[in-house]
């Protein structure tokens, strides 16, 4: 592992926050050039995006801040500080699609609908980026095993072997991105992306749900924080985020069944 990525005159630079700024920084850039395909005012959405970006921010560090909170009101210093309790990643989609959900019901010039398809796969990139940080800084680490995939981390005594859980995700990202870029081709091909609103974005949270629920079987949880995220993790997503997304996938297939007639 290489958590740190270089150090200068006593200043660290560490591998998990670089990879997951260069991650974010290339989901913006990419969102912002799906704008126009999707009808969006690109104007009226840089803003809506600056402002949920740092809800996105306050999600992923959220249930750290609420962990410890007393540390963070002792030294409000560590707020900022990455290396500890990291970034959550549900937190943060969950942080980014509240605030964005009330910033288009304020800014009616910007449809939410729209925005989330142009957002869902950038997204989805920067998860299957993001998580070789969490892989090189050695936190989010799997159970132990004995399977082909079994990676040595060095804070492990030697031969024991952990589901490179970060691998796992990263791959499975990678897959649903081409999944999906193919999906959003055939839409293109057909009456374009500015007459689709709710394909792309629900199919993107029903693969995530299942990408999670499916993968975190294989995570290692320590801490109490960690093991109620993971409680909190399976209730929201199997009993909340998944079938609210596929009615809302069914909206947005009847809806376009409907434009075909």
């Amino acid at each position: 592992m290489y958590p740190t990525l270089f150090e200068i005159a006593g200043f660290r630079v560490d591998t998990y926050s670089v990879v997951w700024f260069i991650a974010l920084s290339l989901a913006i850039v990419w969102v912002t050039h799906r704008l126009e395909p999707y009808g969006i005012d690109e104007y009226e959405a840089r803003k809506i995006m600056s402002i949920s970006f740092l809800f996105m921010l306050l999600g992923a560090r959220a249930p750290e801040y609420f962990a410890n909170w007393r540390m963070y009101f002792n030294n409000p210093s560590l707020l900022l500080d990455l290396n500890r309790g990291g970034l959550h990643e549900t937190g943060a989609l969950l942080g980014a699609f509240i605030s964005a959900f009330v910033l288009t019901m304020l800014n009616r010039k910007v449809s939410f609908l729209k925005l989330c398809e142009a957002a869902a796969i950038p997204v989805m990139l920067s998860i299957a980026v993001g998580r070789w940080g969490c892989f090189l800084n050695g936190c989010c680490v799997g159970l132990r095993t004995k399977f082909f995939t079994g990676v040595h981390f060095p804070f492990d005594r030697a031969g024991l072997l952990r589901h490179p859980v970060q691998i796992y995700y990263s791959v499975a990202a990678f897959v649903i991105v081409a999944v999906l870029l193919a999906i959003e081709r055939k839409i293109k091909k057909g009456r374009g992306l500015q007459n689709s609103d709710s394909i792309i974005a629900p199919l993107t949270l029903i693969s995530y749900s299942l990408m999670r629920l499916l993968i975190d079987a294989t995570r290692f949880r320590g801490s109490l924080i960690h093991r109620i995220s993971k409680i909190w993790n399976y209730k929201a997503m199997a009993c909340i985020i998944v079938p609210l997304s596929c009615i809302w996938l069914a909206y947005g297939l009847h809806k376009k069944i409907s434009q075909r007639r």
